[in-house]
């Protein structure tokens, strides 16, 4: 009887022991004091889209360079006067018919244009709300790198013919001033003025540096017709005459062939050496009938 009691006894244990640990397999695990890992937000600053314009190559021209090409706009004073002048009448004209493109050329060699260009460009530049690219497209006889001082063999015809980035081929000489340069002549300039590759090139330059003017630098009109064939890729043209040296019919003949491709602005008298209205301002430039 003992016995009896005692297997009951061991029975009842182990069942108790096994019906134990089944309970600990099924009851669900206890709560953790630690709370769940919450995700964190993102704090990382949004990156800022990089201005293009500070990726161009930056080049500093020699003042006394600048100087004896007559480029005398990058600070205010009496010689800079008159092509803030026409800087202003300039800006006034194209923002009241909102254009941006601004095409300076000249009846034949030797007006001045270029000097003009670069002056109106470092006249534009000290306007820090506006950003000026300048592009030398006279591809006979390209003279704004000379103008510039610069000797980095920048080709802007790589660009039209699709070899190579604009950005590739630009200067920065300001913080809203760049040029697009080329030192080397071509064969076929008036081919790629006016194919489409032209149109795709400024159109890019205006969707990736949004500049508020684009001037360029034409070949003379009566010489050859690449100026003809570029000038209905502009706004408007600007026609640099010299005194004593363009006559009447040569200033008659090239407005009529700029009103036929595209707006006149007007015209500027350049290399007075007459006393006259310029003088004022103490420089041989003068202007006739300027936005005529």
């Amino acid at each position: 009887m003992d016995r009896l009691q005692a297997a009951i006894a061991r029975a009842r244990t182990a069942r108790e022991a096994l019906l134990a640990g089944q309970a600990e397999m099924t009851d669900p695990p206890a709560a953790s004091s630690e709370a769940p890992p919450v995700d964190e937000p993102n704090t990382t600053p949004e990156t800022t889209p990089k201005d293009p314009w500070d990726a161009l190559e930056h080049f500093t021209p020699d003042a006394a360079a600048l100087t004896r090409h007559r480029i005398v706009t990058r600070e205010s004073g009496a010689k800079s006067a008159p092509f803030d002048v026409l800087r202003t009448r300039a800006l006034q004209q194209m923002s009241a018919q909102g254009w941006s493109r601004l095409a300076v050329t000249s009846p034949g060699p030797g007006c001045g244009k270029s000097t003009v260009t670069m002056n109106l460009a470092f006249s534009l530049a000290r306007q820090p709300d506006i950003r000026t690219i300048v592009i030398d497209l006279d591809l006979r006889r390209p003279m704004l790198a000379t103008l510039l001082g610069c000797d980095a063999g920048h080709e802007v015809t790589s660009v039209i013919r699709g070899k190579a980035e604009a950005g590739t081929q630009m200067l920065r000489v300001a913080d809203n001033l760049a040029f697009a340069t080329t030192a080397t002549p071509v064969h076929d300039p008036a081919e790629l003025l006016q194919g489409r590759r032209m149109d795709r090139m400024l159109t890019r330059i205006e969707e990736i540096y949004a500049p508020d003017v684009i001037l360029f630098d034409l070949p003379p009109v009566m010489i050859s017709d690449d100026a003809i064939a570029f000038l209905p890729n502009a706004d408007c043209a600007l026609m640099i005459a010299a005194a004593e040296q363009s006559t009447l019919g040569q200033v008659d003949t090239c407005e009529k062939e700029l009103a036929a491709q595209t707006s006149v602005l007007g015209v500027v008298l350049n290399k007075c050496s007459h006393p006259g209205e310029a003088q004022r301002y103490g420089y041989g430039y003068g202007y006739d009938s300027y936005g005529s």
